[in-house]
């Protein structure tokens, strides 16, 4: 097995981070979409009582893994270029995704007639945006990134 460098350990601690990151904003995405569609929302409180442990978990295992990295092999991978051109293009895709999703939700809820019963369409069109859009940044950066 070759030997391990800095900047690798620096690479695949980067990307649990982002995986992480990409895991808490689709369950929390996931739950106020739930909050907001469900009749009794009984998926969604208990969705929103487990958040907080899970979050405190994966931010304590992240905090231990980032301690065993080297502070100039992560200055150099955010400074990298191919990390900053796979950025680049993981901003563009969660823009098209949010300009996408908009007009594909209006309709929905216009057809449905389930936005104007419950009162809740622009919560639901906002939380399924920024769940959507901040989704796909993630997986489209852990996609393009090395």
């Amino acid at each position: 097995m070759p030997e391990q460098t800095p900047i690798d350990a620096a690479v695949r601690m980067s990307h649990r981070h982002l995986l992480a990151a990409l895991t808490i904003v689709s369950a929390l995405g996931f739950a106020a979409v739930l909050s907001f569609t469900s009749a009794e929302g009984d998926a969604a409180k208990i969705l929103w009582r487990v958040m907080p442990v899970m979050i405190a978990v994966t931010a304590a295992s992240l905090y231990r893994s980032y301690k065993r990295v080297d502070v100039r092999a992560l200055e150099s991978i955010r400074k990298d270029e191919l990390r900053q051109a796979s950025l680049s293009r993981a901003w563009r895709n969660g823009f098209f995704a949010v300009l996408g999703l908009q007009p594909l939700l209006a309709l929905f809820l216009a057809g449905s007639g389930w936005g104007n019963n419950s009162g809740h369409g622009i919560a639901l069109m906002a939380a399924a945006t920024v769940c959507v859009g901040a989704a796909s940044v993630h997986a489209s950066l852990l996609w393009y990134d090395r």
